[in-house]
């Protein structure tokens, strides 16, 4: 009896696996989602006079981070035309950053 018992633990403790980084921030993504909406109305709950942003504003944080990527995008395709022996560096970057000297990451960063 206590093989079988132990058998059937041995079972549970393989349906769990941890959760990935990218269905943490599903989770997160739509807890956030959540909140947003019923903020709204909780807070419409406490004061009628309130007003409240609507789901509208959602449209410019989607705006934001894609401008922001792009910039980000642009950034490195401009460094990477204008500054040809980035593209050897960007292979191994870290070690490559590393061996620079203090001016010349500054350069890179800014």
């Amino acid at each position: 009896m206590k093989t079988l018992q132990k058998q059937m633990v041995y079972d549970i403790e393989d349906i769990y696996w941890p959760l990935t980084n990218k269905q943490l921030l599903g989770i997160v993504l739509v807890c956030l989602s959540v909140f947003f909406i019923s903020g709204g109305l909780l807070l419409q709950a406490i004061d009628p006079t309130a007003g409240v942003l609507d789901i509208g504003m959602l449209s410019v944080l989607l705006f934001c981070i894609l401008a922001g990527l792009l910039a980000v995008y642009c950034c490195c395709w401009l460094q990477e035309i204008l500054w040809q022996p980035f593209n050897f560096f960007r292979q191994d970057l870290s070690y490559h950053f590393n061996q620079l000297t203090s001016w010349q990451q500054c350069i890179i960063y800014f």
